[in-house]
């Protein structure tokens, strides 16, 4: 029985892993787009930066982020953090950033409870090479909230998962054909869901596997006997 239970609990395991993974492992996931930034960054100087934060590349996240802005590492992995405000458009926002010495910063949007993306690299003093966006996701653009304002157009990278750092491989944006209001997510790179619950589950049945022998090699109880029956003997009666 206690294998039974082993192997019951590995089952819940895996259904959990299926049914209830946090958000980069479920499949959502959120881009960072900047509107146009300056051509040079000198060090100790502010510079407001725009950004859309854009659920599967291309729509509003319909949910309250816990954290909004940008983060900048530098080489040694220290941080810089700058919270940003929400602006008028949905999916808007905006936030002052300066890096006080020169060097090169990794720059991250981050939006809490999504995995933080990388956006690019930020030489300073000089400019900042902004990577190219995951494929995005098809959506209808008369479903799309913005007016006049709107997310600019960038580089699409089909070959650069939503959770990967970030490819070199650069193609032209091209416009995306509407779907009738069906949005279609492209597949991720990230592959650490599968191969989890595939090794649950193979230890699953290793488990029920052991069991199943266990239970056919133990030996059949003996037959329950009755207890020695006590033969009574009533004598005839004495006069």
């Amino acid at each position: 029985m206690r294998i039974l239970r082993v192997a019951l609990a590995l089952l819940v395991v895996a259904a959990g892993v299926l049914i209830g993974a946090p958000p980069a492992f479920a499949g959502n996931w959120v881009v960072t787009v900047l509107d146009p930034v300056p051509d040079r960054f000198e060090p100790g100087r502010a510079y407001t930066i725009g950004f859309w934060a854009l659920q599967h590349g291309s729509h509003p996240y319909p949910g309250t982020f816990e954290t909004i802005g940008l983060r900048l590492l530098d080489e040694k992995g220290t941080p810089l953090v700058f919270n940003a405000t929400a602006l008028p458009e949905a999916a808007h926002y905006a936030t002052a950033v300066r890096v006080p010495t020169a060097g090169t910063w990794t720059v991250y949007g981050m939006h809490s409870p999504f995995q933080d993306y990388k956006i690019g690299t930020l030489t300073v003093p000089g400019g900042l090479s902004i990577l190219p966006v995951p494929q995005p996701m098809q959506v209808d653009p008369a479903e799309q909230p913005w007016g006049d304002i709107r997310p600019p157009t960038v580089q699409v990278d089909p070959n650069r998962g939503p959770f990967d750092d970030g490819t070199t491989f650069v193609v032209e944006p091209k416009a995306q054909p509407t779907s009738g209001g069906v949005a279609k997510e492209p597949a991720s790179n990230d592959g650490r869901t599968g191969p989890t619950v595939l090794a649950v589950l193979a230890a699953t049945a290793l488990l029920l596997g052991l069991f199943v022998v266990h239970r056919r090699r133990r030996p059949p109880a003996a037959p329950a006997t009755e207890p020695d029956r006590l033969d009574m003997h009533v004598g005839a009666a004495v006069d």
